[in-house]
């Protein structure tokens, strides 16, 4: 009897463990989206971008996204953010490359233009999970990790 229930348990072990494996990471993007533009992160208005803007200006390819929301602001203080879920992890990885090639683009742009916008620039946040990137240049980016930290 004893044997029959220590195997019971180990099979019951091994099914949680199995089923917890399969389950990809799911984002609520909208609420992070709300939480973004809610917490006082930026000292620039910020406005969302078409997908031509998103593919031109910020040189990402769309045909790998399946999902996003990009909003930038005047361009006077190098702020940014952008939620994007893309259709594949690998995909995910190659938008974050390209996120960071955006990064570096806008660090070359305002070196001259606006050296104070620089440390928010450098110190954007920029991460990728699964299916999702994430990326905010701001003011407060301690604030912008933690708040994505919170979601990841």
């Amino acid at each position: 009897m004893k044997k029959i229930l220590t195997i019971a348990a180990i099979i019951a072990l091994l099914s949680l463990t199995l089923t917890s494996c399969g389950k990809a990471f799911e984002l609520d993007t909208n609420a992070l989206i709300g939480d973004i533009i809610g917490a006082d992160l930026f000292l620039d208005s910020l406005e969302p971008v078409s997908e031509s803007v998103v593919k031109k200006v910020v040189g990402l390819s769309t045909e790998l996204i399946k999902d996003f929301h990009y909003e930038i602001g005047t361009g006077a203080t190098g702020e940014e953010f952008a939620v994007i879920t893309c259709d594949s992890e690998e995909s995910a990885k190659k938008v974050k490359e390209e996120i960071i090639k955006r990064q570096d683009s806008l660090y070359n742009t305002y070196e001259s233009y606006s050296p104070e916008s620089l440390p928010r620039i450098s110190n954007a946040v920029i991460e990728q999970k699964g299916i999702y990137v994430i990326f905010i240049s701001c003011d407060k980016d301690d604030d912008a990790q933690k708040l994505v930290d919170k979601y990841l």
